[in-house]
């Protein structure tokens, strides 16, 4: 799908791969890739946040570093115009998120899934503030029971690297590779933390956040030809099943974390040969 589309998904899992995959031991190498993520900032907040807890302070100033140099360099080339149609840019995406005017259904965000339920825009977005409130708590907890050896850190930077399409309202399908860097530094504890059902059911809701919105596309594009997310738009409604998996998978991933901090059962001691 993000081939198809043309999107720069397997970029942004490729940089958010980059920081897990460094932040431990080459901070300055981590906080290269993610201020170089300041291309989809909305996507980065989880990783940021990781940082705090974790006290990874040179890949943390780093990243800030390569923010500003960045802008700077920016705004040199371009002038300062760019900031005001950028903010523009803000005001009118918003605008359009509330009135729906985007393809929704391709959308994963908790806003997409409960206001494509017909529901107030302003109750979209307090239940996606609930949910970013909820993933960044989960990282937050990640880094901590890693701190203290309940699970182990590769498992804490999986759930950062997992709930970063989950924050921000305007979320895409496209933006799920980062999602597999995620599941990938999960599975060496998952068979551990997950009973086989449990697994199955997360890889069953990841596939099914990728591949809704393909589906539907290839739907509406057979029903209305080439002007299928303008149909969508017009009022052929397509929920967003993609955010309300993604909801689900939170869900799941909190009880694994919970259990990670559960003392394991004792071993049953060997029964004594009666004399």
């Amino acid at each position: 799908m993000t081939v198809g589309c043309g999107q720069n998904g397997f970029l942004t899992g490729a940089l958010i791969g980059l920081v897990c995959l460094n932040v431990e031991r080459r901070q300055v190498l981590a906080g290269l890739a993610l201020g170089a993520m300041v291309i989809k900032p909305h996507l980065a907040i989880a990783a940021g946040v990781y940082m705090l807890p974790a006290r990874r302070w040179a890949a943390l100033a780093t990243a800030t570093m390569f923010v500003l140099a960045s802008s700077l360099i920016c705004t040199l080339v371009f002038g300062w115009q760019i900031w005001t149609v950028w903010l523009r840019a803000i005001r009118e995406s918003a605008i359009f998120l509330e009135h729906g005017l985007y393809p929704m259904f391709r959308m994963i965000s908790a806003y997409a899934a409960v206001g494509s339920a017909v529901v107030p825009p302003t109750f979209a977005f307090w239940a996606q503030a609930i949910v970013a409130c909820f993933a960044l708590i989960a990282v937050v907890l990640a880094v901590r029971q890693g701190a203290a050896r309940k699970i182990s850190s590769t498992f804490a930077l999986g759930i950062t690297a997992m709930v970063s399409v989950m924050i921000s309202p305007y979320a895409y399908d496209y933006d799920l590779p980062m999602m597999g860097i995620g599941l990938a530094l999960l599975l060496p504890d998952l068979a551990q933390l997950a009973s086989a059902r449990e697994r199955s059911v997360i890889y069953g809701l990841i596939l099914l956040a990728g591949a809704y919105g393909m589906l539907q596309s290839a739907r509406m594009a057979a029903q209305f030809g080439n002007e299928a997310d303008l149909a969508d738009m017009d009022g052929k409604f397509a929920p967003a099943i993609g955010g309300f998996a993604l909801m689900s998978l939170l869900v799941l991933l909190a009880r694994l974390l919970r259990r990670g901090t559960q003392p394991a059962p004792a071993l049953p001691q060997v029964a004594q040969a009666a004399e």
